[in-house]
């Protein structure tokens, strides 16, 4: 079965929120199949999400010991905090990495160790290096803001816009080229412009897919609304037993505690990283499938080739989409 790009794209833009949820849900179902080969895959994502929870509190750790009249306390946390959101993207690389060549090497048929893969990042360590620099700076550029008017400003948020997109989409074929064959960044990315030269044609729909894209940001927006109104109004009632700030509201002091909105926010952000990390492990694990199969298809383990290519073509997605047109063509 082949697989259209421009249909993959719409199929994942204009589903209803519930049956995009879905489909992302049956494609993480799909993965854990891959998962089940070999338990070690789940590894550096474990380390991923405690290395960030342990992050997360530090920052959060500092607002409640604020509150807390803990000023000096407070402010070593954010510091902690803030090395460690700094160190992130080395981390994340480097279990990233692990994760590929864990997964490249299940899918040939090999049983791999966590042990295994440390051994085998580190003989990339610099180049695992570079990509975590290339991520610091699309963070900085993605968190730049530019105000104002102007066709000017304008073409630069579309530029830098347009740059975080191909990067996130780049860095994903960039991790499997560097763990698996051990391409340096700039051979890696001359080979990426080869790449869609050697895609199987009942895989080149899908050839520059980011079908997670806009996932995190859907799912956690309204879940941090939620939590918002909720500890907004802890914050009001909650004023005589936590600490708390008076207010002038409309001539009137009105006293106001901000620790459930901290602890709210704090659970929030937690619930959003662990969901970033499930969603860049997902990419990991496909895009190191997607890989294997274009640039070393006979080295794929024979019991796993009619698996991994229904799990690349997106079949649950396609069927989504079928039953949709289905519908409309009963109506």
């Amino acid at each position: 079965m082949s697989f259209d790009f421009d249909k993959a794209n719409q199929s994942f833009d204009s589903l209803p929120y519930k049956d995009r949820l879905k489909s992302i849900a049956d494609l993480a179902k799909n993965t854990l199949s891959i998962v089940g080969k070999d338990k070690d895959i789940i590894k550096p994502w474990i380390r991923m999400t405690i290395y960030h929870s342990i992050m997360v509190t530090f920052f959060f750790g500092g607002f409640f010991l604020w509150q807390y009249n803990h000023p000096g306390y407070g402010f070593l946390c954010f510091v902690l905090a803030f090395f460690l959101f700094l160190y992130k993207h080395f981390y994340d690389n480097k279990q990233e990495m692990r994760m590929s060549w864990i997964v490249y090497e299940t899918v040939i048929g090999n049983d791999p160790s966590y042990k295994g893969a440390t051994t085998a990042s580190k003989e990339i360590k610099w180049y695992i290096r570079k990509i975590a620099g290339i991520d610091i700076l699309m963070s900085f550029v993605n968190k730049s803001k530019y105000t104002g008017g102007g066709i000017v400003k304008m073409l630069i948020r579309l530029f830098i816009s347009g740059l975080e997109e191909v990067w996130d989409l780049a860095n994903h074929y960039l991790l499997p080229s560097v763990a698996v064959d051990r391409l340096d960044i700039t051979t890696a990315i001359k080979e990426m412009k080869k790449l869609k030269d050697r895609v199987p044609e009942s895989l080149v729909g899908i050839f520059g897919i980011d079908f997670l894209g806009k996932v995190v940001r859907q799912v956690t927006v309204p879940a941090y609304i939620i939590l918002f109104i909720i500890s907004a109004a802890l914050g009001y009632f909650g004023s005589e037993i936590l600490p708390a700030t008076t207010i002038d509201f409309n001539g009137d002091d009105v006293a106001f505690t901000f620790v459930p909105i901290i602890f709210a926010f704090w659970i929030g952000k937690l619930f959003s990283n662990i969901f970033e990390r499930t969603v860049t492990a997902i990419k990991v694990i496909y895009f190191t499938v997607f890989y294997t199969k274009i640039t070393h298809p006979d080295r794929i383990r024979e019991d796993m080739q009619d698996e991994l290519v229904d799990y690349l073509n997106l079949k649950q997605v396609d069927e989504v989409d079928n039953l949709e047109e289905q519908d409309v063509e009963q109506e």
